[in-house]
C-alpha cells in the first residue's frame, strides 16, 4: 500500500467509517456489529473510495430489509457479530457467514453486481444463511 492509499484509507477512517458503522448497526436493529477491514488488501485508491457507496450503502439497505420484522432482527442479532471486508484484485466477490462473521471478499474497485454485491444480493444471502 502506497502513500496515496494510506492517505485515502486514513481519510475514510477519520471522516466516514464511524458514521457508516453506526448506520449499519441502526439498520441491524441495534445489533452490535463490529466492522473490520483487511487494510493491507486495499491496494488502490479506487477500492477505498468505493467502500462507502459500493459496500456500506448496499449492505445497509439490505440489512434494513432483513430486519423489517422481529424474526429478522433476532436472526441478525444472534447470527452476525462481525463484518470483515477484504479487497481482492481478482474479479468477482464471495460472501461467507461463519461463526458470527460475515466476510465479503470482493474486487471493491470493480463493477457493481459482478465484482461487488448489488442491492438485494446481501439480503438474498442473509435470508439463506441466517
Amino acid at each position: 500500500m502506497g502513500l496515496a492509499e494510506r492517505s485515502e484509507l486514513a481519510a475514510f477512517k477519520n471522516d466516514t467509517f464511524a458514521s457508516k458503522v453506526a448506520e449499519l448497526k441502526e439498520a441491524a436493529a441495534g445489533a452490535d456489529i463490529q466492522v473490520t477491514l483487511d487494510e493491507a488488501s486495499f491496494t488502490t485508491v479506487a477500492a477505498i473510495q468505493m467502500l462507502s457507496n459500493g459496500v456500506f450503502d448496499r449492505l445497509i439497505d439490505d440489512m434494513k430489509s432483513v430486519c423489517s420484522d422481529a424474526i429478522g432482527k433476532q436472526a441478525v442479532r444472534e447470527g452476525i457479530q462481525t463484518l470483515h471486508i477484504v479487497h481482492k484484485d481478482a474479479p468477482g466477490f464471495t460472501l461467507d457467514l461463519m461463526d458470527g462473521t460475515l466476510t465479503l471478499r470482493a474486487k471493491v474497485d470493480g463493477s457493481l453486481g459482478e465484482d461487488l454485491p448489488g442491492y438485494g444480493q446481501y439480503r438474498a444471502f442473509l435470508l439463506k444463511k441466517l
